[in-house]
């Protein structure tokens, strides 16, 4: 039993050993050693940068995941980002020797995010933790697709649309007038009389009466229109312009 407990306590040692040699290895990488530098110098955007540039060319390394926790959490405030990226250091390393440590600060990111987002009570601690998982997928998504994007790798994008004429509009056809089935009478509308008329050769005021009124027993309303300019009744001549007075409305005869 006591060389079991021993044995134990040495493979303990020696992966604790091990994670650390690891860590200090990685830190020879030079993104991450400029950002550790810019660390000291309090540059926490440039080490930001260094720190996930490292990632990118090597997405095995843990130390740049557990630098960019502890900067997310302790100067940016950002939380999640700091639970993601300290998740993420114990997943490459799960037995480091600072895995209790780092499971602590996670809880201490999630009290500080349940206080961020104003939750309080017995529920805060449930549903900060179920916000904290689903922004955690967001960010390894957005993350990923980041990667995708720099390493030239590309969804298949869409097949253009081929946009499609407008329909031409329909013609519309005049609705058919219905045909009554009795006759219309036709209207003759009567020609307007002319205020004025030059005698033709052989014209009589009964024969111009006629011409412009329809009715030749009219002649007398032509002579009376004319005294002026006639001595009598049959006082005409060719290319003598009289006056045609308008009849009153009872004096028109009919037309049909």
């Amino acid at each position: 039993m006591k060389h079991l407990i021993t044995l134990l306590l040495c493979s303990a040692v020696i992966a604790g050993c091990d994670n650390a040699t690891r860590d200090n290895d990685e830190e020879r990488n030079p993104l991450i050693k400029k950002g550790l530098e810019q660390k000291e110098l309090k540059q926490w955007n440039e080490a930001i940068r260094c720190f996930r540039e490292a990632l990118d060319e090597n997405p095995k390394l843990a130390l740049p995941d557990l630098e960019l926790a502890l900067i997310y959490q302790q100067r940016k405030k950002d939380y999640v980002r700091a639970i993601c990226h300290y998740q993420r250091y114990l997943e490459k390393r799960p037995d480091s020797e600072k895995a209790p440590l780092i499971k602590e600060w996670i809880e201490q990111a999630e009290v500080s995010f349940a206080a961020q987002i104003g939750q309080t009570g017995p529920q805060s601690d449930v549903i900060s933790k179920e916000v904290i998982r689903l922004t955690r997928e967001n960010n390894l998504l957005r993350e990923q697709l980041s990667r995708m994007a720099a390493t030239g790798i590309h969804s298949k994008p869409l097949p253009a649309k081929t946009p499609q004429p407008a329909p031409a509009p329909k013609a519309v056809e005049p609705e058919p007038t219905p045909v009554s089935e009795k006759p219309v009478a036709r209207r003759q509308t009567p020609a307007p009389i002319p205020e004025t008329y030059k005698v033709l050769p052989g014209d009589t005021l009964s024969k111009i009466a006629r011409t412009v009124y329809g009715d030749s027993g009219k002649w007398r309303e032509i002579y009376g229109a004319n005294l002026d300019k006639m001595e009598n009744e049959n006082d005409l001549k060719a290319g003598q312009v009289i006056t045609i007075p308008k009849l009153k409305s009872d004096d028109k005869p009919p037309r049909g």
